[in-house]
C-alpha cells in the first residue's frame, strides 16, 4: 500500500518549519544590520550605499521584502477568508523555491533530517557504509522531494487541471523510478521485501519506538516487535474507513475532502481502529507492556489528530 497523502503531509509540514526558521533568523540578521545602519550612513557615501545594500537584501539573495511575503501569509489579509491566505502562503514558497537555489537546499536538507531519522532503523539493518547511505538517501530524496514539489504546488490552488495531471504523473514516475532502484541496489529479495514492509510500517514503528524507551529492560523482543507491526498493519488495511482520508493512493488535496466534518470521522475512526488493535495485543503482550503500548498510542493518535488538523487549515478544510 502506498502512502502518498501522508508523506505529503509531512513534507509540506516539515518543509513550513524550515521555511519559519529561515525567515526568524533572516530577520534577526536584517535587525542587526538596521541597528549598524546609522554608523553606516555616517561614513563615506560608498560605505552608505554599501549599507543600504545589505539591509535590502540578504547575503543569500533573498529580499526582506520577499521574506515578508511569506512572512506575512500567516495571517490573513483585511477581507480575506483562511483559505484564501493558506493559498496565497503556498504560492510565495513555491515562488521563493523557484526564485533562489538557497531557499531549495534549505527544503531539501529539512527533508533529508526528517527521512534519515525515519529511515534510521532500515539503514542499520542493512548494514549500511557510508556511501552506501548516502546512495540509499538520495534515492529516497529522489522521490521525497517529488513529493514536496507537488503538495505545495497543489496547495496554492493556481494549477488547471491538466497541471495536476502533470505533477502526479512526476510523483508516480519518482516512485516507481524509486521502487526500481532499490531493488537493484539492494541486490536481495529479502532485503528488498523487508524494505517493502518496513515503508507500510514507519509509522507503527515511530509509535513502538516510544513504547520501548517506556519499558526499558522490558522492551518487546525481536518477534514480539515484528509481531504487533504486522498486526498492526493489519488492522489498518482490513480496517471499513468511514471517508477516503485512509486512501493513500487518491491525490486529492481539495478544502472539500479535508472539511472539518471528515477529519472528525477519520479520527473516530482511527480510534475505533485502535479499539481493535488493542483486542489483539492483550493476546501478545504482557500488562506493562500493553500500558506501554496504550500510551504510546495516545500520544501516537494526539500526533496523528494534530497533524489532519494542520492539514485541513493548511488546505482550507471548512
Amino acid at each position: 500500500m502506498k502512502k502518498q497523502i501522508p508523506a505529503i503531509i509531512l513534507a509540506i509540514t516539515s518543509t513550513i518549519l524550515a521555511f519559519s526558521l529561515y525567515s526568524t533568523k533572516q530577520e534577526n540578521s536584517r535587525l542587526r544590520k538596521e541597528l549598524a545602519l546609522p554608523e553606516a550612513i555616517s561614513a563615506t557615501p560608498e560605505r552608505a550605499k554599501s549599507a543600504n545594500k545589505s539591509v535590502a537584501e540578504t547575503p543569500s539573495g533573498i529580499t526582506n521584502q520577499a521574506m515578508a511575503e511569506f512572512v506575512e501569509t500567516e495571517a490573513p489579509e483585511a477581507g480575506e477568508d483562511k483559505e484564501t491566505s493558506q493559498r496565497r502562503m503556498m504560492r510565495n514558497m513555491v515562488k521563493m523555491m523557484e526564485d533562489n537555489p538557497t531557499m531549495n537546499k534549505i527544503v531539501e536538507a529539512s527533508q533529508r533530517g526528517v527521512m534519515g531519522a525515519l529511515y534510521s532503523d532500515f539503514i542499520e539493518y542493512l548494514d549500511l557504509n557510508p556511501e552506501e547511505t548516502q546512495y540509499f538517501m538520495d534515492l529516497l530524496m529522489y522521490r521525497q522531494m517529488a513529493n514536496v514539489n507537488m503538495g505545495m504546488k497543489l496547495m496554492s490552488g493556481e494549477l488547471t487541471e491538466e497541471e495536476k495531471s502533470a505533477l502526479m504523473e512526476e510523483v508516480k514516475l519518482a516512485g516507481e523510478t524509486t521502487k526500481k532502484e532499490m531493488e537493484q541496489f539492494m541486490n536481495d529479495s529479502e532485503d528488498f521485501d523487508e524494505w517493502t514492509f518496513y515503508e507500510e510500517t514507519v509509522g507503527e514503528r515511530m509509535m513502538l519506538s516510544q513504547m520501548d524507551q517506556m519499558l526499558g529492560d522490558a522492551a518487546l523482543s525481536d518477534d514480539t516487535y515484528r509481531e504487533v507491526l504486522e498486526i498492526m498493519l493489519d488492522e489498518r488495511e482490513n480496517f471499513d474507513w468511514s471517508t477516503d482520508l485512509a486512501d493513500d493512493e487518491k491525490m486529492d488535496m481539495s478544502p472539500k475532502r479535508f472539511s472539518a466534518e471528515n477529519i472528525q470521522q477519520h479520527i473516530a475512526d482511527m480510534k475505533a481502529m485502535g479499539e481493535q488493535m488493542d483486542g489483539r495485543m492483550q493476546e501478545i503482550l504482557t500488562p506493562e507492556q500493553l500500558a506501554a503500548w496504550r500510551q504510546s498510542g495516545a500520544a501516537m493518535m494526539e500526533m496523528q489528530t494534530a497533524q489532519m488538523q494542520q492539514a485541513q487549515q493548511m488546505l482550507g478544510g471548512e
